[in-house]
């Protein structure tokens, strides 16, 4: 399979993850959004499978079944399913027919059981192979990612945790890239006999809420999502980095509250930060120093 296809693949399995977390919102309006997102996934996979095959020409959306038939493979399954979907998609964008929500929310494992069944017939593929880690382009952030999902497997939370945070610090400073973002300031040196009067703590702490208040803020500028942003840091070590550039981890917990589920979410909350970010990405003078690099993150 020529690369190009695969990463069209993983794209659709991008926008199907999308509709499901979009779905989970329940109220109506996000389910109307769901059921065009799942259309959008279908339409990708198919133009994908088409292509792959050497079938690639214009066809309407219940057209891929005899596409696929008259080219002399085997019939696509999934027909009614899809069918449903269709006429869904189009009396909401062209008649403004909201649907029902437990219609959209039964058709979900049905859209997925067809990626699942066309993948493995016409590309030999295992849908729950394909990683949208590939997704992005740092290499180093893919390979973190992966160690972390391989040491939570393990039932290392702590180290897979940690990975996870270094993966965050990975992605807001990138090797000879800068992402053009607020910086608090350097934590000021403190004069003995203020420290000695308790100064020191007191700045340690307004020193910190101005880290984060700086990392928040940055990452309303990228359009990442606060709340999942606010989620990811209370149940991930907090790093400091020395002026030297090395990191000290500080566990607050053995994080035995972090399920699969958290662990996943937190994996598709990197995955869209580290999207959003190549965007902003620009080229910086030089690669930042350790010091530059150090305290900017909670």
């Amino acid at each position: 399979m020529l690369p190009d296809i695969h990463r069209r693949i993983v794209n659709a399995k991008y926008v199907l993850d999308r509709a499901a977390r979009v779905q989970q919102e329940g109220h109506e309006m996000a389910v109307a959004v769901s059921l065009l997102l799942l259309h959008d996934a279908v339409e990708l996979l198919m133009h994908a499978i088409l292509d792959h095959l050497g079938l690639k020409k214009k066809f309407e959306f219940m057209g891929f079944w005899s596409a696929i038939k008259e080219a002399g493979h085997p019939e696509p399954p999934d027909h009614t399913p899809l069918d449903t979907l269709n006429k869904l998609r189009v009396g909401l964008k062209h008649h403004a027919i909201l649907p029902r929500v437990q219609t959209v929310q039964e058709l979900l494992p049905r859209v997925r059981g067809f990626f699942e069944n066309v993948l493995r017939m016409y590309c030999a593929l295992d849908f729950n192979s394909l990683s949208l880690l590939d997704l992005i382009s740092d290499q180093q952030v893919r390979a973190s990612l992966r160690d972390a999902q391989a040491k939570f497997d393990a039932g290392d939370k702590p180290a897979a945790l940690t990975d996870l945070k270094m993966s965050l610090h990975q992605i807001q400073h990138p090797e000879g890239k800068r992402l053009p973002l607020l910086q608090a300031p350097a934590s000021p040196r403190m004069p003995a006999e203020m420290a000695r009067a308790g100064w020191d703590q007191y700045l340690n702490r307004l020193h910190s809420f101005l880290d984060q208040t700086a990392a928040r803020m940055n990452a309303a500028i990228l359009d990442v999502d606060p709340t999942e942003y606010a989620a990811f840091l209370r149940n991930t070590p907090a790093i400091q980095w020395s002026v030297s550039g090395n990191a000290t981890v500080i566990h607050r917990s053995t994080y035995t509250q972090v399920s699969g589920d958290d662990f996943a979410r937190f994996v598709d909350f990197l995955i869209d930060y580290a999207l959003k970010a190549e965007q902003a990405y620009v080229q910086a003078a030089k690669a930042p120093s350790a010091t530059s690099q150090s305290g900017q993150n909670p």
